[in-house]
């Protein structure tokens, strides 16, 4: 049964094909003026840089150790685990508008533990300490 009923199906989507078929020409004749099209050539690249940026940069690091480095110059930010010094820097850059000059990747492992009755695991994490050029700076908070 089921073969006789994929037959009808078929002639019946052949015909509402045609039917469409007809009803776009119809269309396309109407639409006789043609529309200046705009150059899209930047919006490549800025789809491009933010999806770079959200995949490497989760967030900064905010400790005590993390604040007196900002007066040397360095910033401490928590990235994805598929991030290298190259990603990293390309996208601090693109996304603070400063020169990196160096780039340390440092990679933590998971631990497991324990509190009361239950086991759990910390998270693997994997930071990057971004050194950028003298004289500039990256503003985290807006003061």
């Amino acid at each position: 049964m089921a073969a006789f009923w994929n037959k009808d199906n078929k002639n019946k989507e052949k015909e509402s094909v045609n039917d469409k078929k007809q009803s776009s020409a119809v269309i396309s004749k109407s639409d006789d003026k043609k529309k200046p099209k705009k150059k899209k050539v930047a919006s490549a690249d800025l789809k491009k840089k933010a999806e770079l940026v959200n995949n490497v940069i989760i967030r900064p690091v905010i400790s005590e150790k993390a604040m007196n480095q900002q007066t040397v110059g360095k910033y401490v930010f928590e990235v994805g685990q598929d991030a290298n010094t190259k990603t990293v820097s390309e996208s601090i850059g693109v996304l603070y508008g400063v020169d990196v000059l160096k780039v340390n990747l440092m990679n933590y492992k998971q631990k497991k533990r324990n509190f009361r009755n239950f086991r759990g695991q910390q998270k693997a994490v994997k930071k990057a300490i971004v050194t950028i050029k003298s004289g500039q700076e990256i503003k985290l908070f807006n003061e």
